[in-house]
């Protein structure tokens, strides 16, 4: 077993397809990639029922549609066999699986679960008036659902106000509305050396100067920061100081006071990305906009939040918080524009979302029970770590969200060449990893020193597929990271 490749199945069991359908799509792939075979023979189908977690009757269904399609043949009494037809499939390699993996973790976002989906689809059928209601009687809506999301945000470590949060259609919208409304196409923006491409790309596509500032376990460096600015001195500093994307770790308090502290003495704004918001493991984190709000409102902090993590990806909910020290004309400004740009959510999603939030089984039972499940995997990580990845290796620590951060070696010029051998290596196997050099900027200075690294999300791996793509991950490492070294006559 242990020599063929791995391959994990996923079923949608509210699917119209039936499972002994999806089963036998998924077996077509499985056995073009090597998984699942001795030699010419599949599985028994009592192995095949243990893997796929299908009852027996699912596993036969799909194993005799293999022998309705020509794949397969069932020998009495033997069991099923490879055709001539699938042998050459599998010698010919029709399915391009190097440009699509059995599996990617390029997209971490967990699958919400079947409670919080039926609970979901109660809350949209009783928020359904809501299109037939007049205007006036929308825009209380809308003030009622920023209440109800201040308070959840509240919760989460925040002191939001209605009057100073707007809601948009994601983050990114909210992100968005701030580059192109707020800030000026002159200014300098700061952003950590590893960041979110997604807010990069839209800074520079917004005309923008971006420059990216190292880190180490703690966040940003202190004396990379105060360097960075004399020789540029920003408008804005970009920072995601809790379960931070992609690394994982979260600013040291100490780290936060020194951010603020050189934002208020050299006039720079800054702005808050909660990029996994209500994940963290234990309790809410201090958040920027917190210990700015204890000292008065300054420096400026806008806080950005996604609700996609904590309901589900294509409910599409972001909500930004503006400064404390903002004027209220200013403010009321800003939530003209949000409302004539046509940014704000549809009033459905926000109403439904809205009636989950206020949902105690919410607060008290689901998101709890998510959080467990991270830490969890998180906890088996470490627990794995010294078996499955080389001695010169290491995963950051970190206190939520849903990835952590596994890198290599010494520092290097060719960090990037080292992150794709690994990634080629692991794509072969059917996994599809993120290397760090996805999430720095593409015209950073050549000749940069730094450890080679990959981003490895908690969700959606259980813990055997954890545990084997761990060990195939620290293999690829040590193999790659030693014929470097070999190379180059080290």
């Amino acid at each position: 077993m242990a020599t063929r490749p791995f391959f994990a199945f996923h079923f949608h069991k509210h699917a119209k397809t039936p499972l002994y359908i999806q089963l036998f799509e998924q077996l077509q792939t499985a056995i073009l990639r090597g998984a699942f075979l001795e030699g010419d023979q599949l599985l028994s189908l009592r192995e095949m029922k243990t893997i796929s977690g299908c009852s027996l009757e699912t596993v036969k269904k799909a194993y005799d549609l293999l022998v309705e399609h020509e794949w397969a043949e069932a020998s009495h009494g033997k069991g099923y066999f490879l055709t001539a037809k699938a042998r050459e499939l599998r010698r010919q390699g029709r399915f391009p699986l190097s440009d699509i993996p059995l599996y990617s973790l390029a997209d971490s976002t967990p699958i919400p679960g079947s409670e919080l989906l039926r609970r979901l689809r109660a809350a949209l059928a009783d928020s359904v008036d809501v299109l037939t209601e007049q205007s006036t009687e929308k825009k209380a809506r809308r003030t009622q659902a920023a209440a109800a999301y201040a308070a959840h945000l509240r919760r989460r470590g925040i002191p939001a106000d209605p009057e100073r949060l707007l809601l948009f259609n994601r983050s990114t919208g909210a992100f968005s509305f701030v580059v192109q409304q707020v800030m000026k196409p002159a200014d300098v923006v700061f952003v950590e050396e590893y960041h979110y491409p997604v807010f990069a790309a839209m800074l520079k596509h917004g005309g923008l100067t971006v420059k990216a500032i190292p880190m180490d376990q703690e966040g940003i460096i202190p004396e990379a920061l105060e360097a960075a600015t004399a020789e540029s001195p920003p408008q804005w500093l970009l920072v995601n100081p809790h379960h931070h994307f992609p690394t994982g770790i979260s600013y040291s308090r100490k780290r936060k006071e020194h951010l603020l502290r050189w934002a208020e003495r050299h006039g720079v704004t800054l702005l808050e990305n909660d990029h996994h918001g209500d994940l963290w493991f234990r309790k809410p984190r201090l958040s920027l906009y917190e210990l700015a709000q204890e000292s008065g409102g300054n420096p400026p902090v806008y806080s950005f939040h996604s609700f996609s993590k904590t309901l589900a990806r294509d409910v599409q909910l972001g909500a930004l918080v503006l400064p404390g020290s903002m004027a209220g004309e200013e403010r009321e400004r800003l939530r003209q524009l949000t409302a004539l740009t046509g940014a704000e959510p549809s009033l459905l999603i926000l109403e439904a979302a809205v009636r989950l939030l206020g949902d105690p089984w919410f607060a008290e039972v689901y998101l709890p029970q998510r959080r467990s499940l991270f830490f969890a995997a998180w906890q088996y990580l470490l627990q794995e770590q010294q078996r499955a990845l080389p001695a010169h290796a290491r995963i950051l620590p970190i206190k939520g969200g849903l990835n952590t951060w596994i890198e290599w070696g010494e520092p290097m010029i060719d960090a990037a060449e080292q992150e794709s051998r690994v990634i080629s290596l692991l794509r072969r196997e059917g996994l599809e990893l993120t290397g760090g050099q996805s999430f720095r900027l593409s015209d950073e200075p050549e000749g940069l020193r730094r450890r080679p690294a990959v981003r490895f999300p908690l969700s959606p791996l259980d813990k055997r597929e954890i545990k084997y793509w761990l060990h195939r991950l620290g293999a690829g490492i040590y193999y790659t990271y030693r014929g470097s070294r070999d190379t180059n006559g080290e």
